[in-house]
Protein backbone atom coordinates (compact mmCIF):
# COMPACT_ATOMS: atom_id res chain seq x y z
CA UNK A 1 0.00 0.00 0.00
CA UNK A 2 3.04 2.14 0.74
CA UNK A 3 4.50 1.65 -2.51
CA UNK A 4 1.84 1.93 -4.12
CA UNK A 5 1.12 5.53 -2.60
CA UNK A 6 4.64 6.76 -2.94
CA UNK A 7 4.28 5.66 -6.88
CA UNK A 8 1.44 7.77 -6.78
CA UNK A 9 2.55 10.94 -5.55
CA UNK A 10 5.82 10.48 -7.98
CA UNK A 11 3.29 10.18 -10.83
CA UNK A 12 1.76 13.11 -9.29
CA UNK A 13 4.87 15.45 -8.91
CA UNK A 14 6.04 14.42 -12.51
CA UNK A 15 2.87 15.34 -14.12
CA UNK A 16 2.41 18.51 -12.26
CA UNK A 17 6.11 19.34 -13.67
CA UNK A 18 5.12 18.58 -17.09
CA UNK A 19 2.69 20.82 -17.01
CA UNK A 20 4.28 23.95 -15.48
CA UNK A 21 6.81 23.37 -18.89
CA UNK A 22 4.42 22.51 -21.34
CA UNK A 23 1.78 24.75 -20.04
CA UNK A 24 0.42 24.94 -23.98
CA UNK A 25 -0.14 21.12 -24.50
CA UNK A 26 -1.32 20.42 -21.13
CA UNK A 27 -3.95 23.24 -22.10
CA UNK A 28 -5.23 21.16 -25.08
CA UNK A 29 -5.11 17.64 -23.76
CA UNK A 30 -6.99 17.86 -20.13
CA UNK A 31 -10.41 18.82 -19.62
CA UNK A 32 -11.44 22.16 -18.39
CA UNK A 33 -13.20 21.92 -15.29
CA UNK A 34 -14.48 25.11 -15.25
CA UNK A 35 -14.96 26.76 -18.10
CA UNK A 36 -13.48 30.78 -18.41
CA UNK A 37 -15.26 33.69 -19.43
CA UNK A 38 -14.50 36.95 -20.65
CA UNK A 39 -15.15 40.34 -20.06
CA UNK A 40 -14.11 42.71 -23.35
CA UNK A 41 -13.24 45.43 -20.91
CA UNK A 42 -11.71 44.14 -18.61
CA UNK A 43 -8.25 44.68 -20.64
CA UNK A 44 -6.78 47.86 -21.93
CA UNK A 45 -4.62 47.73 -25.66
CA UNK A 46 -0.86 46.75 -24.74
CA UNK A 47 -0.28 50.35 -25.62
CA UNK A 48 -2.20 51.73 -23.28
CA UNK A 49 0.48 50.69 -21.26
CA UNK A 50 -0.07 49.80 -17.21
CA UNK A 51 1.33 46.56 -15.04
CA UNK A 52 -0.34 43.42 -15.55
CA UNK A 53 -1.44 41.52 -12.12
CA UNK A 54 0.37 44.48 -10.57
CA UNK A 55 3.58 43.53 -11.77
CA UNK A 56 4.33 42.35 -15.27
CA UNK A 57 4.78 45.82 -17.57
CA UNK A 58 3.14 46.33 -20.94
CA UNK A 59 3.60 48.48 -23.74
CA UNK A 60 5.74 47.67 -26.79
CA UNK A 61 8.69 48.21 -25.63
CA UNK A 62 10.84 48.40 -22.05
CA UNK A 63 9.66 50.51 -19.47
CA UNK A 64 6.20 50.72 -20.46
CA UNK A 65 6.76 52.82 -23.51
CA UNK A 66 5.80 52.17 -27.20
CA UNK A 67 8.61 53.86 -28.99
CA UNK A 68 11.79 51.42 -29.70
CA UNK A 69 14.77 52.57 -27.58
CA UNK A 70 17.27 55.25 -29.72
CA UNK A 71 20.37 52.74 -29.64
CA UNK A 72 18.10 50.05 -31.09
CA UNK A 73 16.60 52.57 -33.66
CA UNK A 74 19.45 53.44 -34.85
CA UNK A 75 21.31 50.01 -35.49
CA UNK A 76 18.38 49.13 -37.19
CA UNK A 77 18.80 52.21 -39.33
CA UNK A 78 22.51 51.21 -39.86
CA UNK A 79 21.65 47.56 -41.27
CA UNK A 80 18.57 48.95 -43.60
CA UNK A 81 21.26 50.91 -45.39
CA UNK A 82 22.72 47.32 -46.16
CA UNK A 83 19.84 46.37 -48.15
CA UNK A 84 20.45 46.58 -51.51
CA UNK A 85 18.34 44.62 -54.77
CA UNK A 86 20.33 41.32 -54.90
CA UNK A 87 20.34 38.47 -57.91
CA UNK A 88 19.33 35.09 -57.23
CA UNK A 89 23.51 34.49 -55.91
CA UNK A 90 22.85 37.09 -53.40
CA UNK A 91 25.08 39.46 -54.54
CA UNK A 92 23.81 42.82 -55.13
CA UNK A 93 22.48 44.28 -58.43
CA UNK A 94 20.96 47.78 -58.53
CA UNK A 95 19.54 47.36 -61.58
CA UNK A 96 17.98 43.91 -61.95
CA UNK A 97 17.87 42.42 -58.49
CA UNK A 98 15.05 41.97 -55.49
CA UNK A 99 14.32 43.17 -52.59
CA UNK A 100 12.25 40.55 -50.96
CA UNK A 101 10.27 40.64 -47.79
CA UNK A 102 8.54 37.15 -46.72
CA UNK A 103 5.01 37.03 -44.87
CA UNK A 104 5.13 33.80 -42.79
CA UNK A 105 1.77 33.19 -40.69
CA UNK A 106 -1.66 31.40 -40.30
CA UNK A 107 -5.14 32.24 -41.95
CA UNK A 108 -5.56 35.72 -40.61
CA UNK A 109 -2.23 37.04 -41.89
CA UNK A 110 -2.96 35.88 -44.58
CA UNK A 111 -5.55 37.58 -45.18
CA UNK A 112 -4.03 40.23 -43.64
CA UNK A 113 -1.72 40.31 -45.52
CA UNK A 114 -2.99 39.67 -49.17
CA UNK A 115 -4.94 42.87 -48.68
CA UNK A 116 -1.50 44.90 -47.63
CA UNK A 117 0.34 43.56 -50.59
CA UNK A 118 -3.04 44.40 -53.14
CA UNK A 119 -2.42 48.33 -51.29
CA UNK A 120 1.72 47.87 -52.15
CA UNK A 121 0.42 46.95 -55.70
CA UNK A 122 -2.27 49.90 -56.10
CA UNK A 123 0.96 52.46 -55.01
CA UNK A 124 3.73 51.13 -56.76
CA UNK A 125 4.40 54.36 -57.91
CA UNK A 126 5.50 54.98 -54.37
CA UNK A 127 7.56 52.17 -53.74
CA UNK A 128 10.96 50.92 -54.37
CA UNK A 129 10.68 49.76 -58.21
CA UNK A 130 13.23 46.45 -56.98
CA UNK A 131 10.48 45.96 -53.38
CA UNK A 132 8.46 42.73 -53.94
CA UNK A 133 6.52 41.22 -50.52
CA UNK A 134 5.87 37.14 -50.86
CA UNK A 135 3.27 36.06 -48.83
CA UNK A 136 3.86 32.73 -47.55
CA UNK A 137 1.43 32.48 -44.86
CA UNK A 138 -1.18 29.63 -44.66
CA UNK A 139 -4.28 28.71 -43.05
CA UNK A 140 -4.13 26.52 -39.70
CA UNK A 141 -0.50 27.59 -39.35
CA UNK A 142 0.41 29.08 -36.04
CA UNK A 143 3.33 29.44 -34.02
CA UNK A 144 3.17 25.68 -32.64
CA UNK A 145 2.98 24.44 -36.28
CA UNK A 146 5.88 26.88 -37.00
CA UNK A 147 8.12 25.57 -34.61
CA UNK A 148 8.21 22.17 -36.11
CA UNK A 149 10.54 24.17 -38.83
CA UNK A 150 9.03 21.97 -41.48
CA UNK A 151 5.25 22.21 -43.11
CA UNK A 152 3.25 23.84 -45.15
CA UNK A 153 4.04 27.82 -44.55
CA UNK A 154 7.97 26.45 -44.90
CA UNK A 155 6.71 24.42 -48.15
CA UNK A 156 4.77 27.33 -49.79
CA UNK A 157 7.85 30.22 -49.01
CA UNK A 158 10.72 27.47 -50.30
CA UNK A 159 8.01 27.22 -53.63
CA UNK A 160 8.02 31.11 -53.68
CA UNK A 161 11.26 31.69 -53.60
CA UNK A 162 12.40 28.92 -56.07
CA UNK A 163 10.27 30.35 -58.35
CA UNK A 164 12.54 31.33 -61.92
CA UNK A 165 14.01 34.47 -61.46
CA UNK A 166 13.58 34.56 -57.58
CA UNK A 167 16.31 33.09 -54.89
CA UNK A 168 16.29 32.20 -51.17
CA UNK A 169 19.02 34.88 -51.14
CA UNK A 170 17.37 37.42 -51.96
CA UNK A 171 14.95 37.63 -48.89
CA UNK A 172 15.85 40.52 -46.42
CA UNK A 173 12.77 41.76 -44.23
CA UNK A 174 10.35 38.96 -42.94
CA UNK A 175 6.98 40.20 -41.73
CA UNK A 176 5.84 37.26 -38.84
CA UNK A 177 2.18 37.90 -37.85
CA UNK A 178 2.05 34.96 -35.86
CA UNK A 179 -0.30 33.17 -32.61
CA UNK A 180 0.15 30.55 -30.05
CA UNK A 181 -3.47 28.70 -30.36
CA UNK A 182 -5.80 27.25 -33.27
CA UNK A 183 -8.55 28.55 -35.00
CA UNK A 184 -11.62 27.84 -32.40
CA UNK A 185 -11.84 26.84 -28.87
CA UNK A 186 -14.66 25.01 -29.31
CA UNK A 187 -14.10 23.30 -25.64
CA UNK A 188 -13.54 26.76 -23.92
CA UNK A 189 -10.47 26.26 -22.20
CA UNK A 190 -8.75 28.45 -20.01
CA UNK A 191 -5.57 30.06 -21.10
CA UNK A 192 -2.44 28.04 -20.20
CA UNK A 193 -0.43 29.17 -17.60
CA UNK A 194 0.85 32.83 -17.33
CA UNK A 195 3.75 33.94 -17.78
CA UNK A 196 5.39 30.41 -18.23
CA UNK A 197 2.86 29.83 -21.97
CA UNK A 198 3.79 33.16 -22.94
CA UNK A 199 7.68 32.54 -22.36
CA UNK A 200 7.60 29.23 -24.26
CA UNK A 201 6.04 31.32 -27.19
CA UNK A 202 8.49 33.73 -26.60
CA UNK A 203 11.33 30.63 -26.75
CA UNK A 204 9.55 29.16 -30.00
CA UNK A 205 9.62 32.44 -31.98
CA UNK A 206 13.37 32.62 -31.24
CA UNK A 207 13.95 29.24 -32.57
CA UNK A 208 11.52 29.86 -35.45
CA UNK A 209 13.35 33.07 -36.33
CA UNK A 210 16.75 31.60 -35.81
CA UNK A 211 15.84 29.10 -38.79
CA UNK A 212 14.68 31.79 -40.98
CA UNK A 213 18.23 33.54 -40.75
CA UNK A 214 19.78 29.97 -41.84
CA UNK A 215 17.24 29.81 -44.38
CA UNK A 216 17.46 33.12 -45.83
CA UNK A 217 21.19 33.98 -45.29
CA UNK A 218 20.96 37.64 -45.74
CA UNK A 219 17.42 38.35 -43.97
CA UNK A 220 18.29 41.42 -41.64
CA UNK A 221 14.95 42.87 -40.42
CA UNK A 222 12.14 40.97 -38.65
CA UNK A 223 8.66 43.10 -37.85
CA UNK A 224 6.35 41.39 -35.25
CA UNK A 225 3.00 41.18 -35.21
CA UNK A 226 0.54 39.81 -32.62
CA UNK A 227 -2.77 38.71 -33.46
CA UNK A 228 -6.02 41.08 -33.48
CA UNK A 229 -8.64 40.49 -30.99
CA UNK A 230 -10.12 36.66 -30.52
CA UNK A 231 -13.33 37.27 -27.96
CA UNK A 232 -15.90 35.83 -30.52
CA UNK A 233 -13.85 31.98 -31.14
CA UNK A 234 -12.78 32.44 -26.95
CA UNK A 235 -9.54 32.26 -27.10
CA UNK A 236 -9.25 35.69 -24.33
CA UNK A 237 -7.02 37.00 -22.44
CA UNK A 238 -4.89 34.23 -24.10
CA UNK A 239 -4.61 36.37 -27.08
CA UNK A 240 -3.45 39.58 -25.38
CA UNK A 241 -1.31 37.91 -23.33
CA UNK A 242 0.78 36.83 -26.15
CA UNK A 243 1.52 40.54 -26.87
CA UNK A 244 4.00 39.54 -23.78
CA UNK A 245 5.98 36.93 -25.68
CA UNK A 246 6.44 39.59 -28.54
CA UNK A 247 7.45 41.80 -25.71
CA UNK A 248 9.86 39.74 -24.25
CA UNK A 249 11.67 38.50 -27.15
CA UNK A 250 12.31 42.00 -28.66
CA UNK A 251 13.04 43.51 -25.25
CA UNK A 252 16.22 40.52 -24.36
CA UNK A 253 17.51 42.03 -28.30
CA UNK A 254 17.24 45.42 -27.35
CA UNK A 255 19.09 44.25 -23.91
CA UNK A 256 21.69 42.49 -25.63
CA UNK A 257 20.86 39.07 -23.75
CA UNK A 258 22.49 35.44 -24.82
CA UNK A 259 21.21 34.31 -28.16
CA UNK A 260 19.60 37.77 -29.96
CA UNK A 261 22.07 38.87 -31.35
CA UNK A 262 21.96 40.46 -34.61
CA UNK A 263 24.83 41.31 -36.15
CA UNK A 264 27.82 38.84 -35.95
CA UNK A 265 30.76 39.39 -33.87
CA UNK A 266 33.69 37.80 -32.23
CA UNK A 267 33.44 34.97 -35.01
CA UNK A 268 30.02 34.24 -33.50
CA UNK A 269 27.27 34.04 -36.23
CA UNK A 270 24.15 36.01 -35.39
CA UNK A 271 21.10 34.02 -34.92
CA UNK A 272 18.65 36.46 -34.98
CA UNK A 273 17.38 39.26 -37.48
CA UNK A 274 17.31 42.90 -36.26
CA UNK A 275 13.35 42.85 -34.25
CA UNK A 276 11.13 45.36 -34.17
CA UNK A 277 7.28 45.59 -33.76
CA UNK A 278 5.04 45.95 -36.27
CA UNK A 279 1.54 48.14 -35.85
CA UNK A 280 -0.46 46.51 -32.64
CA UNK A 281 -3.92 45.47 -33.49
CA UNK A 282 -5.86 44.14 -30.33
CA UNK A 283 -8.78 45.86 -30.34
CA UNK A 284 -11.57 44.92 -27.78
CA UNK A 285 -13.54 47.80 -29.27
CA UNK A 286 -14.38 45.10 -31.85
CA UNK A 287 -17.94 43.58 -32.34
CA UNK A 288 -18.67 40.35 -33.92
CA UNK A 289 -19.39 43.05 -37.03
CA UNK A 290 -15.91 42.35 -37.72
CA UNK A 291 -15.76 39.13 -38.38
CA UNK A 292 -17.15 36.34 -40.68
CA UNK A 293 -19.73 34.02 -38.91
CA UNK A 294 -16.93 31.87 -37.26
CA UNK A 295 -16.08 34.46 -35.25
CA UNK A 296 -12.28 33.79 -36.25
CA UNK A 297 -11.40 35.16 -39.34
CA UNK A 298 -11.84 39.30 -39.94
CA UNK A 299 -13.99 40.59 -42.91
CA UNK A 300 -13.33 43.73 -45.09
CA UNK A 301 -13.53 46.46 -42.79
CA UNK A 302 -11.20 45.04 -40.34
CA UNK A 303 -8.73 44.27 -43.01
CA UNK A 304 -8.76 47.61 -44.14
CA UNK A 305 -8.28 48.65 -40.70
CA UNK A 306 -5.09 46.25 -40.63
CA UNK A 307 -3.78 47.79 -43.76
CA UNK A 308 -4.38 51.57 -43.13
CA UNK A 309 -2.27 50.96 -39.96
CA UNK A 310 0.51 48.73 -41.05
CA UNK A 311 0.55 51.60 -44.45
CA UNK A 312 0.73 54.25 -41.59
CA UNK A 313 3.17 52.71 -39.47
CA UNK A 314 6.27 51.90 -42.65
CA UNK A 315 5.17 55.70 -43.56
CA UNK A 316 6.60 56.59 -40.40
CA UNK A 317 9.33 54.31 -40.10
CA UNK A 318 12.82 55.22 -40.13
CA UNK A 319 14.57 51.52 -40.96
CA UNK A 320 11.93 51.40 -43.59
CA UNK A 321 12.47 54.06 -45.66
CA UNK A 322 15.87 53.04 -47.45
CA UNK A 323 14.43 50.07 -49.30
CA UNK A 324 10.65 50.01 -49.34
CA UNK A 325 10.35 53.55 -50.67
CA UNK A 326 11.08 54.84 -53.97
CA UNK A 327 14.18 57.20 -53.71
CA UNK A 328 13.90 56.86 -50.32
CA UNK A 329 10.94 59.22 -49.71
CA UNK A 330 7.85 58.02 -48.31
CA UNK A 331 4.84 59.72 -49.14
CA UNK A 332 3.72 62.50 -46.78
CA UNK A 333 0.79 60.37 -45.25
CA UNK A 334 -1.52 57.32 -46.28
CA UNK A 335 -4.60 57.17 -48.33
CA UNK A 336 -7.71 57.48 -47.16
Amino acid sequence: MRKTLLIAMAVAVITAIICQKEATMCQQTRPASQPYTFDPASLKPFTDGGKYLDKYVTGLYPDGKNEIPAEHLKAGQRIAATIKPLDADGKVDEANGKILALVMGHSNCQMYFMALNQQIKANSGQLNPRFELLNAAVGGQQMPQLRELKGAVWDKAAQLTSAPGYSAKQVQILFLHTTYHGAKNRPIRPPGAFPETMQQMQKDMATVLEHCVKTYPNLKIAYLTCDGFRHFSNFEPHVWQEAFAFKWLIESQIKGEAGTAFEDKDGKARPLPWLQWGPYIWDNTWDKSYFRDDGVHPIAKATDIFVKKYWSFLIADPVAKTWLWKDGKPPAAAPK
